[in-house]
């Protein structure tokens, strides 16, 4: 029996889905998928969890049912009683519901005593939002919880420094003709936002580096209609779609305007389609970069 074949029949015993099984190990269904079809094979610190999941020894999940079950012991047998994996696993869920109800109850803490100390409850909910948002989606979020979070929190920060001193991430392309009359506080203020957008979407890069994409030929095709999208189309839509009614309307402009907001949707919709092309390309160059080296090693079998 092949390493995949066991892995699928001892999740199979525990009435597991994949999808469990993803989760109890952080990663993709498709990277079980992968494992049971011996397409890929496991890393060691996975083999290690795997077995003390389905409560085996290594050498029991490596060589299969017959080592199974010559080496059976009472504990093996008790862990093989059908149990959701998260029991086994980190309790995530749990983790998630306490750091939920701690940030909804932050949120309202905020609100109430802005409340009362100004009497102004919308400045306290603008000031709970992030805390809100944030609770909202540990509750609704299975995976990845604090990266979501964390995307929750950069946005509305950057929300409220474009609404409140008109500044945004790109004001950094002002920093050759910016002069001290134009305080550099600002300018400081820009490339800051900048770097935390930087940072943001690295994290979401490496939190996604173990994404196996499905076999998909077009892949690589939709991938190129993507980047053209994000620096040709999307730009030229801008300049000569979007900026000719801008600059028509100026004198009724404000940051309430509606040019505005489609500058801000703009931006977001811009850094939305970047950060997911990446992940992608990098999860399409390392399923590529797999594959000759599966070629390779069949070439020298």
């Amino acid at each position: 029996m092949t390493l995949g074949a066991n892995i699928a029949r001892l999740r199979t015993q525990k009435n597991w889905s994949q999808g469990d099984l993803a989760d109890a190990l952080d990663i993709s269904r498709q990277s079980v998928s992968k494992w049971e079809t011996d397409t890929s094979i496991p890393e060691l610190d996975k083999l290690l969890k795997l077995a003390e999941l389905f409560g085996v020894t290594l050498d029991e999940l490596v060589c299969g049912e017959n080592t199974a079950k010559a080496g059976s012991a009472p504990a093996a047998q008790a862990a093989s009683a059908s149990f959701p994996p998260q029991q086994a696993a980190p309790q995530r869920k749990e983790r998630r519901t306490v750091a939920g109800t701690v940030l909804l109850c932050t949120g309202a803490v905020i609100s109430i005593l802005c409340l009362l100390l100004t009497g102004d409850l919308l400045a306290g909910l603008l000031l709970a939002s992030p805390f809100f948002i944030c609770g909202i989606i540990c509750f609704a979020v299975k995976r990845r919880a604090g990266l979501f979070c964390g995307w929750a929190v950069y946005l509305c920060l950057d929300l409220y420094l474009r609404f409140a001193t008109g500044l945004s991430w790109t004001t950094i392309f002002m920093t050759p003709i910016w002069t001290a009359q134009m305080n550099y506080m600002r300018l400081f203020i820009a490339w800051v936002q900048f770097l935390v957008m930087l940072v943001m979407i690295i994290c979401t890069v490496c939190s996604y580096r173990t994404l196996k994409l499905p076999a998909a030929k077009k892949e690589v095709s939709w991938l190129v209609a993507g980047w053209l999208a994000a620096f040709v189309l999307l730009p030229l839509l801008m300049r000569y779609g979007i900026m000719p009614l801008w600059t028509k309307d100026l004198h009724n402009y404000s940051q309430f305007s509606p040019y505005y907001f489609i500058g801000i949707l703009y931006d977001y919709v811009r850094l939305a389609l970047v950060t997911v092309l990446l992940v992608r390309t990098l999860a399409v160059w390392r399923m590529k970069r797999e594959e000759k080296k599966a070629g390779r090693n069949a070439a020298v079998k």
